[in-house]
């Protein structure tokens, strides 16, 4: 994207590729009109980085292998590089090390796991985007997560699932690492316990109605991948990260009926994830390009669920809640 600003520079530094991209996906958020993001897996990686990079931001966890995020606030200070603003993100709790963040200059510690709007708000406080930029907001995501104007079975919406049928493939752990996506959900989920285990490979007849489709695109691949999340799943991540009750999502599961509000929050759950997906030939991820929460399964999703390609399905409990399925699957 073109613009007469320079671009906004930011470093994320975190030994969770997780993380990583959930911080990314809100700096996106936050409304600034040419961004540039730079991640790192710990503060070693990032004191490599800066002088070259030269982040306006660094937004690093605390604890972390080789230098920890204190250490590497500290080294940039000793450095004479004030300039850098250091926010933190952390599980640190300790009252006497968090104090000792903030005498060295950071100008936030917010710890996990945080609320989203928490870590936009620190975001826009420390780097003020141009006057009129606006972060997005909930009704922005509900609009992309709007069901298509085309009907899932057209040959509209079928064109953007097009694939050529091949043997299923084996379910495993690419293009999303089971690692990869707890950690998202652990984010979604803030305090909420859960299961997410290896499952067998999604099939278009146990699929109800309501299910959330998401197609993917990379840098020369207008289809990268695509995402489904069943509508309990929809409901369990959706109404988790929405803090709705466990009546409020039971009810919506039983009734295979997600609220508009769940299924804002599930797409929001669906970006993240696509930055950590793992494709051929793609080096940074995929961009969630459109979603759509369909009434019922339709002929072009079976041809993707049952392709060949690499897979990952996995089946998500919440105890005393319910349980739903998800699939990642490379086109």
């Amino acid at each position: 994207m073109s613009s007469a600003h320079a671009p906004y520079r930011f470093m994320v530094v975190d030994d969770s590729r997780a993380i990583q991209a959930i911080i990314s996906r809100l700096i996106e958020d936050c409304g600034y009109p040419d961004i540039e993001i730079e991640r790192a897996n710990n503060g070693e990686e990032a004191l490599a980085l800066i002088p070259r990079f030269a982040p306006q931001l660094l937004i690093t966890d605390w604890h972390m292998p080789r230098v920890s995020g204190l250490e590497l606030l500290q080294t940039l200070r000793q450095l004479g590089q004030s300039h850098v603003k250091v926010g933190f993100v952390t599980t640190e709790s300790s009252p006497a090390l968090l104090e000792q963040a903030r005498t060295n200059g950071a100008v936030f510690v917010l710890n996990k796991p945080f609320k989203d709007g928490a870590l936009i708000e620190n975001i826009r406080a420390a780097v003020p985007p141009p006057p009129g930029a606006r972060a997005a907001t909930a009704a922005k995501v509900r609009v992309a997560a709007a069901p298509s104007a085309a009907p899932p079975d057209s040959p509209a919406a079928a064109g953007q699932f097009a694939s050529d049928a091949e043997p299923a493939a084996t379910s495993g752990e690419r293009p999303l690492p089971l690692d990869h996506a707890r950690g998202i959900i652990e984010h979604t989920l803030g305090a909420q316990p859960f299961e997410l285990l290896p499952y067998e490979p999604m099939e278009v007849a146990r699929l109800g109605a309501n299910n959330l489709l998401g197609l993917y695109s990379a840098p020369g691949k207008a289809a990268a991948a695509v995402g489904v999340l069943d509508a309990q799943a929809v409901c369990l991540i959706g109404g988790g990260a929405a803090r709705l009750s466990a009546g409020e999502i039971a009810a919506a599961q039983v009734a295979a009926q997600p609220t508009e509000a769940m299924v804002a929050q599930a797409t929001t759950f669906m970006r993240a994830a696509g930055m950590l997906l793992q494709v051929a030939e793609v080096t940074d991820g995929c961009s969630l390009t459109r979603s759509m929460l369909v009434p019922a399964a339709f002929p072009k999703l079976q041809e993707v669920l049952t392709r060949g390609g690499d897979r990952a399905d996995y089946r998500l409990v919440v105890p005393g809640i319910g349980e739903g399925r998800l699939s990642f699957l490379t086109l």
